[in-house]
């Protein structure tokens, strides 16, 4: 076995299939979205190489690129202010072991399996100005001066959007958080406990520091899905109103697939993958830096 595993040949033979799904689903259509990116192109009339003029277009002459670039750091930061932290406390009540605790983990995560499609419109529902629940709960607490048009206003729009993201993926990041915890030892914690290290000493000195790999994971993928949210605000706002809540990604179905304009569109979703990898790599190395076992 040994030996067959020293083969170079038999290495690769086992790395192929992997390596091919990798190309064909990832590395192949980012090298033609770029390709895309360097022409003006409709879908039907032929390809014109304009070189770098989509770019310099998407930064120069687009006025609701930065809008959307901007929208999207608030869909991060809600993520990390109030998801993460969130989804940190809930991970920590779930995997005490009380009676009812695999219950609330399984009612947390719900949200999660649910389509994303489907919670959008559930919650465009709840938000309607005049068959909402949340306007009508508000009312029937004497609070009608709050009612408000929550998605057709530009005020309202995007938070209320954010919040939709934010409710929905808070049992996501809490699984992954809860596999972290449950892989603590229990003899580090008792341990601890003899010490009088309890409470919050326990979180912030063991829970917090062996947690730091799984952190970073669930930070990174916190951020780059806030970056890339799309289903959310198309379904529930189409990025109105008055271009309020719109995303890259929106910017780029929109292009795309709406004025037919592939050549821009596939612009927007090179820099939206440049942007995550880079966000990404940054978070990686900024974590790892502060990584300090106590």
């Amino acid at each position: 076995m040994e030996k067959a595993l020293s083969n170079r040949w038999v290495l690769a033979l086992f790395l192929l299939p992997g390596l091919t799904l990798f190309s064909v689903f990832f590395l192949y259509p980012i090298c033609r979205t770029v390709f895309f990116s360097l022409h003006e192109w409709d879908g039907i009339q032929p390809m014109k190489f304009i070189g770098f003029d989509n770019y310099v277009k998407m930064f120069t002459s687009d006025p609701n690129f930065y809008p959307a670039v901007q929208n999207g750091f608030v869909f991060v930061l809600f993520s990390l202010i109030f998801q993460l932290p969130a989804a940190f406390i809930l991970a920590m009540l779930v995997s005490r072991k009380i009676k009812g605790s695999k219950w609330f983990r399984n009612v947390y995560f719900f949200p999660v399996i649910m389509s994303t499609t489907m919670v959008s419109l559930l919650w465009s529902k709840i938000y309607d100005p005049a068959i909402g629940l949340l306007n009508a709960f508000l009312r029937s607490i004497g609070l009608e001066s709050m009612t408000q048009l929550w998605l057709g206003d530009t005020k309202t729009s995007l938070l209320s959007v954010v919040f939709v993201l934010v409710w929905q993926f808070i049992g996501y990041h809490m699984l992954i958080m809860f596999a972290g915890i449950q892989s603590i030892p229990d003899h580090i914690y008792e341990a601890a406990r003899l010490d009088g290290a309890t409470g919050w000493k326990s979180v912030r000195h063991i829970t917090l520091p062996l947690l730091s790999d799984v952190l970073k994971v669930d930070v990174v993928l916190a951020v780059v899905g806030s970056l890339k949210v799309f289903e959310q605000v198309y379904v529930m706002t189409g990025g109105g109103p008055d271009n309020s809540s719109t995303v890259v990604a929106v910017r780029m179905f929109q292009e795309a697939f709406l004025k037919m304009n592939f050549g821009y569109g596939s612009t927007l979703a090179v820099y939206l993958v440049v942007q995550c990898l880079l966000i990404s790599w940054v978070i990686n190395k900024l974590m790892s830096r502060n990584t300090v076992y106590s």
